[in-house]
């Protein structure tokens, strides 16, 4: 199991199959587990560091909107599958679960797309 956390942001899309297909070849049977968001998240992440950096082609970062749909055709040696980033983890009709948390919950997850995503390796 490989675990890239808040990775992969800072990379081009590119850059990212190139190392999803590295990595199907050489780990058959493993799982890369990332987090991921939409162009428009990406794009609020980076945006000090693209301005100084100096950076027009913000789309061509990693973004992903539906991982599933978009990651899938990358290989036939991968499985994609994803949930939200913070609704995946809890359940926002618990009581002890506060008011702000449900709202950062509905605007990463819902407007941003931010997602946990699995890729398992064949």
């Amino acid at each position: 199991m490989f675990f890239a956390a808040g990775v992969f942001y800072y990379f081009l899309t590119e850059q990212v199959r190139t190392l999803v297909h590295a990595m199907a070849a050489a780990f058959p049977g493993s799982r890369l587990v990332f987090d991921a968001a939409n162009k428009k998240a990406v794009r609020l992440m980076l945006k000090i560091w693209i301005k100084d950096a100096e950076i027009q082609d913000v789309g061509a970062y990693f973004a992903v909107s539906d991982a599933k749909a978009e990651l899938s055709p990358w290989s036939e040696n991968i499985s994609v599958s994803s949930r939200g980033y913070m609704l995946g983890y809890n359940d926002l009709s618990d009581p002890s679960v506060s008011p702000f948390f449900r709202f950062l919950a509905r605007v990463g997850d819902n407007m941003m797309k931010m997602k946990i995503v699995r890729i398992e390796m064949s």
